[in-house]
């Protein structure tokens, strides 16, 4: 299991910790492998501790009664799921979680997780991290979806997944727009998936990026999403995409 304490001490929740931390906790550990359209887990089902996602790509779904659904999120690998449900007294999913292609999970149950926060506080403060990310991604979803225009919310994706790439570079997307280049963001899933995400039509999400290739704005190469005018991106949201 060397192979997997290395990518856990890659991780956000168990970054910067002693390999003495968990090393016995990788030892014992097993991998749970699911294929794609399968459920990792259902709203109402018991949380038992942390998931953490080491291969694929998997959903948050919330579905209606009468069996439509609504993509909440996206989850990559690395990321994790049921951190916020650790010290909740209702610790049931309020979504389900599916796998949008073959993954690979291994889960920190809440035992193991309160003793190796025992024996580290960094523990502690990472997983406090995380559950302080997960509000500022849920802020983000709430910005993007509050947009009234299908313009307006694939702009405000769009300029999202930017800013995270910009992150990881050390850059700001001010910076970004005042340098004269074409930047160029990938769509981290299908434009089916993506267009779920951002609750509007397959086709109508086709339908507004090439409305929105002929205004000079992007410029589509499969899921590469050239973004020409970051200004004109800019202007047509609501609010301040800064703040």
């Amino acid at each position: 299991m060397r192979k997997l304490c290395d990518f856990l001490a890659m991780t956000k929740l168990f970054d910067g910790l002693n390999h003495n931390v968990y090393g016995d906790y990788c030892e014992q550990t097993n991998i749970h492998i699911y294929w794609k359209g399968e459920f990792i887990a259902r709203e109402g089902d018991v949380s038992s501790g942390v998931g953490i996602i080491v291969e694929g790509q998997v959903a948050k779904q919330k579905y209606s009664p009468d069996g439509d659904s609504a993509t909440l999120d996206l989850l990559e690998v690395g990321h994790t799921f049921g951190e916020d449900l650790i010290f909740s007294e209702d610790n049931k999913f309020d979504f389900s979680l599916e796998a949008v292609s073959s993954v690979k999970v291994v889960y920190v149950r809440r035992e193991d997780l309160f003793e190796m926060i025992n024996r580290s506080p960094q523990m502690l403060s990472n997983l406090l991290g995380l559950l302080s990310d997960h509000i500022q991604d849920q802020n983000k979803r709430i910005y993007t979806l509050s947009q009234r225009t299908l313009r307006q919310k694939i702009s405000a994706y769009l300029l999202e997944l930017l800013d995270l790439q910009l992150i990881a570079e050390n850059k700001t997307l001010s910076e970004a727009s005042q340098i004269v280049s074409t930047h160029a963001v990938e769509l981290p899933a299908s434009k089916e998936v993506v267009s779920r995400l951002l609750a509007m039509p397959r086709p109508s999400f086709s339908r507004e990026l090439i409305a929105m290739e002929k205004d000079g704005l992007v410029r589509v190469s499969g899921r590469v999403i050239w973004l020409c005018d970051l200004e004109g991106l800019e202007s047509g949201i609501v609010g301040d995409y800064a703040s």
